[in-house]
């Protein structure tokens, strides 16, 4: 079933709903790019462009483009009137910045953030810092992959043997416990957002480079399934590319495993977790790109994120019991320099609590809240709303973590600041009516560490607020 059949009401309610008039749009057509990830573009982007469409009563003409990664997507009114078409390049992340500087894209995919040098490009162009979150939206989220052939025994791998495995260092699969076999590396272009996002986990930390020998792909289709046929392939992909595939189990540099499972994504402990980006540029009020921007950021957008293999960023609640295991998990990285009873109230909170899958994030350097977290602020005011509505005895607790770097006092206090600053944004949300004690804030410094203290990107996921429901 296409997507768009998901979202097929009347054109009349809808239309009132989103405050759109075919009569005001159809007389100008408004034709615009979006370009960058092939990752978001080859399916989610048309996907979400056609759903689009459904929710203002029009219909989606795609038609092909000049190149294989190029579709244009025309939005049509019932009587055949053009609203607009929307081209959509996906020839990866690393041309969304200079799409946008060149004002040949309006609004930019990308699989991974803004990195320093297309920070650089975007000021010497004076263009405003895109990284605010009136610029940034986090669309969705996704794990990259890595993949065997289904008949292959292995079924985990360290971040440490992934990274020799695809720098070439490691070439047989017996050095990991497998059968012997000379490995064939299979990755994406070095375009790819993809690429980038595995490069900066995987393979820079360590110094490696990618091995020379792998087979480089465009498509993550045509490279999941090469790796499928191959039994001696592997390679990686984002999470809605598996196919035929076999996705492996990732343990990070403190021993720590993760399935690569739709909770783990979300809650962005999976060690290769990563966000999907839209960027937008000059985008009008009201226009055909705003509207666009406003639904792929909507509750009924999820649904189409879902539907076409992709991570959405409802909420989910973890077992209790699985809660309770991630202190064990937890210990296995845990130093000396602790609390003995912070531990202990720990351990307490995670026995009578459930996780939600949301977890909030900070900008690097700051406590201001990441673009992502400004947008998840609602989405779980919301679903504390329905909880103390069907039941008055529930609250949340929000759980403050630190990386682990510094004092242990220190760092309880400035975990417990970002728990406390959370809750004022969260208490705005949720509006006076809401009682604020069935909102607790802790602060647990450096215990429950998700990712390694060894590298940046495990620290900045370990500077994080949870919520857990009581």
């Amino acid at each position: 079933m296409r997507t768009a059949r998901l979202f097929a009401l009347t054109s009349a309610a809808l239309c009132m709903a989103v405050g759109w008039s075919w009569e005001a749009r159809a007389a100008g057509s408004e034709d615009f790019v979006v370009q960058g990830s092939n990752t978001i573009g080859a399916r989610l982007m048309p996907a979400l462009i056609e759903a689009f469409a459904g929710s203002i009563g029009a219909k989606a003409v795609t038609l092909a483009g000049s190149q294989p990664e190029e579709v244009e997507i025309k939005l049509q009114t019932e009587a055949g009137a053009t609203l607009g078409a929307i081209s959509v390049h996906s020839h990866g992340s690393g041309t969304a910045i200079p799409g946008l500087i060149s004002g040949k894209a309006l609004l930019g995919m990308m699989s991974r953030p803004i990195d320093d040098k297309e920070l650089k490009a975007l000021q010497a162009a004076g263009i405003p810092d895109l990284r605010a979150s009136d610029h940034e939206h986090v669309l969705a989220l996704d794990g990259v992959l890595v993949l065997a052939a289904p008949g292959n025994p292995i079924k985990s791998l360290s971040m440490e043997q992934i990274a020799g495995i695809f720098s070439g260092t490691i070439s047989d699969w017996s050095a990991v416990g497998g059968q012997p076999g000379h490995i064939q590396v299979y990755a994406r272009d070095d375009k790819s957002g993809t690429y980038d996002t595995f490069n900066s986990l995987v393979l820079k930390p360590r110094k490696f480079a990618l091995a020379a020998s792998a087979r480089r792909f465009e498509s993550s289709e045509e490279l999941s399934d090469s790796v499928a046929r191959d039994p001696n392939g592997v390679g990686f992909v984002g999470f809605a590319y598996l196919r035929n595939a076999k996705a492996l189990e990732v343990a990070n540099d403190c021993g720590i495993a993760y399935e690569p499972t739709v909770f783990n994504v979300k809650t962005e402990q999976y060690p290769l977790s990563r966000r999907l980006f839209v960027y937008e540029r000059n985008v009008a009020p009201g226009s055909l790109a705003a509207r666009l921007i406003e639904f792929v950021l909507s509750p009924a957008a999820q649904e189409v994120v879902r539907a076409e293999g992709f991570v959405d960023q409802s909420i989910e609640l973890l077992d209790d019991r699985d809660q309770v295991s991630r202190l064990a998990d937890g210990l296995i990285a845990l130093d000396a320099n602790i609390d003995s009873l912070v531990l202990k109230d720990l351990a307490f909170s995670l026995k009578h609590s459930s996780r939600m899958s949301t977890t909030l994030g900070f900008r690097s350097a700051s406590t201001k809240l990441d673009s992502k977290a400004e947008a998840d602020i609602e989405r779980i005011a919301g679903y504390v709303r329905s909880l103390s509505q069907s039941d008055r005895g529930k609250g949340v607790i929000l759980a403050g973590f630190t990386d682990g770097v510094g004092d242990f006092a220190a760092n309880r206090t400035l975990s417990h600041a970002r728990a406390e600053q959370v809750k004022s944004v969260l208490l705005r949300a949720l509006g006076p009516s809401f009682p604020p004690t069935a909102v607790v804030s802790r602060g647990y410094s450096k215990l429950l560490p998700t990712s390694c203290n060894t590298t940046e990107e495990g620290r900045n996921r370990n500077r994080r607020v949870e919520v857990w429901v009581k």
